[in-house]
């Protein structure tokens, strides 16, 4: 149930956070249907691909505005999501884990983030720190 209701909040911000009609980015349909199929196939029981997770953790990313989701790339292997890239601050490091690891389907989150030297203090955080799914 919480997986739905994240998939459904992860659609709507997407859906809302598109510039102009719909005619004018047919790209942008394209994971909007990616992830509709995924959430079918998750309502029917079926397990998720990992192309599937990989767009939903993606979309969860992307949702939070404090973050800057395009400078974080997403692995995902059976449900062990790797976070690769940069963010500004340890805070944004480790929220994002946080958001990963609270979508549905997500088993384990390996944290490769580095905190971008120049947003910050000069530190660079990236100890690849597991953050194991929290089980409800």
């Amino acid at each position: 149930m919480k997986f739905l209701l994240l998939l459904s909040a992860a659609l709507a911000v997407v859906a809302c956070g598109r510039e102009g009609p719909p005619d004018r980015e047919p790209k942008a349909q394209a994971p909007i249907e990616e992830t509709r199929q995924a959430e079918a196939a998750a309502d029917a029981g079926k397990p998720l691909s990992d192309a599937s997770l990989t767009q939903i953790v993606r979309a969860a990313l992307e949702s939070e505005s404090s973050l800057d989701a395009r400078k974080i790339d997403v692995e995902n292997r059976n449900g062990n999501v790797t976070l690769h890239g940069a963010v500004a601050t340890d805070e944004q490091r480790e929220k994002a884990a946080r958001i990963v690891s609270a979508v549905g389907g997500v088993r384990n989150v390996q944290n490769n983030l580095a905190v971008d030297a120049s947003a910050s203090t000069g530190t660079t955080a990236g100890s690849g720190a597991t953050i194991p799914r929290r089980k409800d």
